[in-house]
């Protein structure tokens, strides 16, 4: 899968079952891949690896962010 990180600004997470966690307001590479950063709802932020492992599977509706990375 290939994306533009502009693509993924505003696009809502949730984990595999459903839940809704927030949505990404920033993506950024510090050199060994992009992190994502999510908002949750309140407005605090977490960061994620955009890698197949935490990422499963993305669309242009959501992308699903394993349970194991999604912060409190």
């Amino acid at each position: 899968g290939e994306y533009y990180p502009a693509d993924l600004i505003d696009l809502p997470v949730q984990t595999p079952s459903g839940s809704l966690v927030g949505r990404i307001v920033a993506v950024d590479n510090f050199g060994a891949g992009d992190v994502i950063e999510v908002e949750r709802p309140g407005g605090r932020t977490f960061m994620a690896p955009m890698r197949p492992e935490a990422v499963p599977d993305w669309t242009a509706e959501r992308l699903i962010l394993a349970e194991e990375y999604v912060q409190v």
